[in-house]
């Protein structure tokens, strides 16, 4: 059996002699101070130029999307792969950074440092630059060659090494990624590439598409996919200017739920978040047609409608071109709220033409009142009071 070295060094301590939790942000709530934050962004969004608008905000002191407050300039530190400082320098100057106030290790700079094997030379690193931000595009290749990205027991060592850095430099972390070719319908953050630990061992995470509305090409949507630390922030547009500069350009609609979604059906974002805003609108007016076949009917009695019968009478699309049974279900807890009941999944008899077919069954609540009249009512005590 192999011996610990410092055995020592693995003394546990007493909880009470932990400090209070106390979270910062370098941009709330989407980048945490002390942890890393993961930045999926697909092919083509220009990854550079999402950095380098970040970045320049940061060392100007400008508010981000979504701040309410004044911030002081802060240095950051970029550390690529694929880019050169000249070109790291001109998207910089595009989006009027304080150049200042910025540190560069470019790809010919960058070359043979790793997280693993040169540990240490990239905690130095941080610690000479002091920035409250460190941008790392992509890393992955900076994760060292002996180290199969696809294997969580090997990467989340070299995770946890990142966050300790960042946690005793004070510093937010941005771990760019490019986005894999699996399927991502059921969960976005599986799209990061390599193992699905690299979300999980960060604290936040944000994915970058194009905005594909007609006439919108120099846009882009940033979506925030995870969030420890806070509730998820709203999902930001912005514009990629001729120069190569970043604007920020208000926020977006569609989410982490829309993305998935649209992976799902195979449609794009914008598509996605028409077809909700149309199945929204068919909802409303299902309920309230729910809400006038409630109206007619007694008191704790159940109707029994025919899906047939609520589109004659109702219109064809009420259901929004989807299975019947499966919108009632979605509504069902809305419906409850509104004193209504769903039964789906029926076989009942068409009032119209007699006919068996498939349908649900609808029972209108009571009101309170009637159970308070009846004979030996009580309402149960308050355990509380």
């Amino acid at each position: 059996m192999k011996r610990l070295d410092n055995p020592s060094r693995y003394t546990p301590k007493v909880a009470e002699s932990f400090g209070d939790a106390e979270q910062r942000f370098v941009w709330p709530p989407y980048v945490p101070a002390g942890d890393t934050t993961i930045v999926l962004a697909d092919g083509g969004t220009g990854k550079t130029i999402f950095g380098c608008g970040i970045a320049a905000d940061v060392s100007r002191g400008r508010r981000l999307p979504g701040e309410i407050e004044d911030r002081a300039p802060q240095k950051v530190l970029i550390i690529s792969a694929e880019d050169s400082g000249e070109l790291l320098k001109k998207r910089l100057v595009a989006s009027d950074a304080d150049l200042s106030n910025i540190y560069i290790l470019d790809c010919v700079q960058s070359q043979g440092l790793d997280f693993s094997e040169r540990y240490l030379t990239f905690f130095d690193l941080i610690l000479k630059c002091k920035p409250a931000l460190v941008i790392v595009d992509p890393w992955h290749a900076f994760i060292g060659g002996d180290v199969d990205i696809n294997r969580v027991n090997q990467l989340r060592p070299v995770l946890q090494g990142l966050s300790i850095i960042a946690k005793k430099c004070e510093c937010g972390m941005i771990l760019v990624s490019h986005v894999n070719k699996r399927a991502q319908a059921e969960n976005a953050n599986h799209a990061a590439v390599g193992s699905v630990d690299l979300i999980n061992a960060s604290r936040s995470a944000i994915r970058v598409i194009f905005d594909d509305a007609p006439g919108r090409e120099d846009y882009r949507i940033l979506i925030h996919t995870k969030s420890n630390y806070a509730p998820a922030g709203r999902s930001i547009c912005y514009r990629i200017t001729e120069d190569g500069g970043l604007l920020w350009s208000g926020f977006s609609d569609i989410t982490r739920r829309t993305l998935e979604a649209a992976a799902r059906s195979h449609r794009t974002p914008h598509e996605e978040l028409l077809r909700q805003g149309e199945q929204s609108s068919a909802n409303a007016l299902l309920r309230k047609a729910l809400k006038e076949y409630a109206a007619k009917a007694q008191p704790g009695k159940a109707v029994n409608l025919s899906y047939d019968q609520v589109k004659a009478e109702y219109g064809a699309d009420i259901f929004c071109g989807m299975q019947p049974k499966r919108v009632l279900d979605t509504l069902s807890k809305d419906l409850k709220a509104d004193g209504i009941l769903i039964s789906t999944g029926k076989t009942v008899r068409d009032v119209r033409d007699g006919r068996t077919k498939n349908g649900f069954c609808l029972v209108k609540q009571p009101p309170l009142e009637a159970f308070e009249s009846l004979p030996g009512f009580e309402w149960p005590e308050d355990e509380n009071q």
